[in-house]
């Protein structure tokens, strides 16, 4: 039988997993300055076939969405990134450390949106540097912060399709 301090503790165990938020925060941040301090804006480095440093501003969202606007969207997806972050780590709180299906992708999230909110404090747009293409066609250049959100949407959509039926298989 649980008590409710060891339910409670259960609870809570969730947070552990906000390190791999901080450390993709870190990761994330520094990668942006080395870009800032090393890559000329909008030149593009190559580095392999297919792939270049490219050092672009993003005053939109995901895939440039709403970039081409007079600024308010940078309210706007403020407001909206730190209502789904607030969100996200309250979903993470309720969730037991040992539900690492479901932690890791909340911790990635969780990451990549503060990563480049931060950004849109400081200066009002994103820094985006990864640039993949092939032949003309280029994916809209992105960033680590970028990467740890769209793996965990991968995973958390994986988690609900497969791996929640597994966590409630798991004895508690």
């Amino acid at each position: 039988m649980k008590t409710a301090a060891g339910s409670d503790s259960a609870v809570r165990g969730g947070f552990i997993w906000l390190l791999l938020s901080v450390l993709v925060i870190v990761l994330d941040q520094w990668t942006k300055q080395i870009a800032v301090q090393t890559l000329a804006f909008q030149v593009p480095t190559p580095v392999l076939p297919g792939f270049n440093w490219t050092l672009v501003h993003n005053y939109g969202g995901a895939f440039s969405f709403l970039s081409d606007h007079d600024g308010w969207q940078r309210w706007f997806f403020l407001i909206v990134a730190s209502a789904v972050t607030l969100a996200l780590v309250e979903w993470l709180r309720r969730t037991a450390a040992r539900q690492w299906l479901l932690c890791l992708p909340l911790a990635l999230l969780i990451g990549g949106a503060i990563g480049n909110l931060i950004d849109r404090v400081r200066l009002g747009y994103v820094i985006d540097f990864v640039d993949w293409y092939y032949g003309e066609w280029h994916w809209p250049a992105f960033n680590l912060a970028d990467s740890g959100i769209t793996l965990g949407i991968v995973m958390l959509i994986a988690y609900e399709l497969f791996g929640r039926k597994a966590d409630a298989a798991k004895p508690a």
